[in-house]
């Protein structure tokens, strides 16, 4: 331990006794040294550092993404909403607590979805941000509300990881479970093209020569 002096602020020697300078009484210095960080601590702050400037930069990306693009009216939340009712009567709860309470919807596309050219589509979703873009097209062309359903359920897969083989397959072999059946929705634009991409996605559905359109699922 250093002695410093109490009077004119001189460091002297530990075994001093007087100050060197002024000749005034020195006391041991018994200020604790600043305790030494170790090499884990280090490590971890810089984990937490770069943990924090990562979700910074998620949510600026997402905040990006959701101000880029305008929401929906009041009167097409209305009419998802109902869309969302059936597959809630239906049975489908992890599609509709997805789409209820972790689901962002606009109206338009935002600066990423505008900066990727696509065909025609009801719907669009951006994955793992959990935002789905819904188009004119979503309330003009189906039939119904459980048309609409259809769609969500479709794009709801998507939300939760799956690609458009996962999508169509799971829509196609639920249609029945949905209430979107063939007897009623046979001439609908929607059903049309869907069961057309699905054969084109998951053409194992589709080799049953001794089913109409070779559909396996037909009962």
């Amino acid at each position: 331990m250093s002695k410093k002096c109490p009077i004119c602020k001189l460091v002297n020697f530990t075994t001093a006794e007087k100050c060197a300078r002024c000749d005034g009484a020195l006391a041991a210095d018994d200020a604790p040294e600043t305790p030494r960080i170790g090499p884990g601590a280090k490590i971890l702050r810089r984990i937490v550092v770069c943990l924090v400037v990562i979700i910074c930069a998620v949510l600026g990306f997402y905040l990006s993404l959701i101000m880029s693009a305008g929401r929906l009216s009041y009167a097409d939340t209305v009419e998802v909403g109902k869309a969302i009712a059936v597959l809630d009567e239906k049975g489908f709860s992890d599609e509709v607590f997805m789409l209820n309470y972790l689901t962002a919807f606009r109206a338009e596309d935002n600066w990423l979805n505008a900066s990727v050219a696509k065909e025609n589509a009801y719907a669009a979703t951006n994955f793992p941000l959990e935002i789905m873009t819904i188009y004119p097209d979503f309330f003009t062309y189906p039939m119904d509300d459980t048309e609409r359903a259809a769609i969500l359920l479709h794009e709801a897969k998507h939300l939760q990881g799956k690609d458009e083989k996962e999508a169509y397959e799971f829509i196609w072999k639920n249609r029945l479970r949905l209430g979107w059946t063939k007897e009623k929705y046979w001439n609908s634009l929607v059903w049309q093209n869907v069961r057309r991409q699905t054969r084109e996605y998951v053409p194992s559905l589709f080799n049953c020569a001794d089913k109409e359109f070779g559909d396996c699922t037909e009962e």
